[in-house]
């Protein structure tokens, strides 16, 4: 439920970011539980929920906080700091409610004042299938949808489904199947336990499925080409660059809390035969200067970009090129996170390997969290056509 935080810029910002910080600050000694457990615990989602840091990129015509996008970043890095699981649990959230955005206004308020501290899982890829009703009024829905984070604890569920008609897909006039994203409620799907892995566990992103749902036609979007017609800052981005924006912060905080960690360590640990710190070693410290260096910069160049990119978008629409750059910008992020966290881990000796060293947790988290489809190989494609000036028309999920 909001708690009245005025979305006035400056003190809102400052009051929301003084809040994740203070639950950050408690998070690494909650790490192994979080993860043993497999979600994020309810007493962590009521304290987002009550200082409305569920609710960062939702447009405020639907009861946002007003947040800048660039401090949506800086929070949800300084959750992560804390603990990687929780803070990729805080963006995946307010992902699903950023996507609210591209329901119909009136559809998405009335879904809102029936669930007031909403919470949306699930994603946008076309795994499902829609059949339409005769009627035209929805369609029945059937599918699966992997790695749903944030299953356990959300209100409603999203999955990208394609069109069916006479068990093939219904095209559009370029010959393309015809796509969309359907909303709903939880409790009309059901949850696979799958989610048994390397990194990330805390997150319980387990399968979502749903069996012949009665889907509303009013309970979807298209949200794969067009932006939300909202006035927030945010919503002057693509779908797929709004995504990025509220994942930023992700590895960023993740690779922090490895570089604070290595720190630490390495000043105890001694040299063999030495009386010195691992610290005091020339390339120890070398090795910290290059990585601290590299994520310095790689923070610089995502919240400067991200700024440009608004305050351009502002005046003028942008070509594909220019609104690439961000998009290049946080992928270029993780990558720098994901060899960061690499290379401390080797560092850290054999000592880093053990469940209680949280080195190792950080590097299977933000390798786990590189993963996702937004940085794959067909995203950084696009990316690069985009670039190079070869887009010219809007792509699936386009820059």
């Amino acid at each position: 439920m909001t708690n009245g935080i005025t979305t006035a810029r400056g003190g809102a910002d400052v009051t929301l970011l003084e809040a994740a910080r203070r639950i950050a600050a408690g998070l690494p000694a909650r790490s192994l539980d979080i993860e043993s457990s497999g979600t994020l615990p309810a007493d962590l989602v009521k304290e987002f929920t009550q200082h409305d840091l569920f609710r960062l990129a939702m447009p405020t015509a639907l009861g946002g906080t007003g947040a800048t996008p660039r401090t949506i970043v800086e929070i949800i890095e300084e959750v992560s700091r804390g603990d990687g699981a929780t803070g990729w649990s805080l963006l995946i959230g307010n992902i699903g409610n950023a996507f609210l955005a591209w329901l119909e206004p009136e559809v998405a308020r009335r879904i809102l004042a029936d669930t007031p501290d909403m919470i949306v899982a699930g994603g946008q890829a076309p795994l499902g299938q829609a059949v339409p009703k005769a009627d035209g009024t929805g369609y029945t829905l059937t599918g699966r949808w992997p790695f749903g984070s944030g299953s356990l604890h959300a209100h409603w569920y999203m999955g990208g489904f394609i069109v069916m008609e006479g068990g093939r897909p219904r095209t559009n006039d370029w010959g393309a199947p015809v796509m969309g994203v359907a909303y709903f409620p939880a409790d009309q799907a059901e949850i696979d336990d799958t989610w048994h892995v390397a990194g990330l566990q805390g997150t319980g992103s387990h399968d979502i499925l749903a069996k012949g749902i009665d889907l509303p036609l009013a309970h979807t979007s298209v949200p794969y080409f067009d932006r939300a017609t909202y006035d927030d800052p945010l919503y002057r981005l693509t779908a797929y660059n709004l995504l990025l924006t509220v994942m930023a912060g992700f590895p960023l905080g993740v690779a922090r809390r490895a570089l604070d960690e290595t720190r630490s360590r390495l000043a105890e640990r001694e040299l063999r035969g030495s009386g010195k710190a691992y610290l005091e070693d020339p390339a120890v410290q070398v090795a910290m200067l290059t990585h601290e260096t590299a994520l310095d910069a790689a923070r610089r160049h995502v919240l400067d970009t991200l700024d440009e990119l608004l305050d351009a978008l502002a005046h003028d629409a942008l070509d594909y090129a220019s609104r690439a750059r961000l998009a290049a910008s946080i992928i270029h992020a993780y990558d720098v996170g994901r060899n960061l966290v690499q290379d401390l881990f080797r560092l850290g000796g054999t000592a880093a390997a053990l469940d209680t060293n949280p080195l190792q947790r950080c590097m299977r988290d933000l390798v786990a969290g590189s993963q996702h489809v937004a940085f794959s190989f067909d995203s950084r494609k696009r990316i690069a056509n985009a670039r190079l000036g070869l887009q010219t028309a809007p792509a699936f999920f386009g820059v």
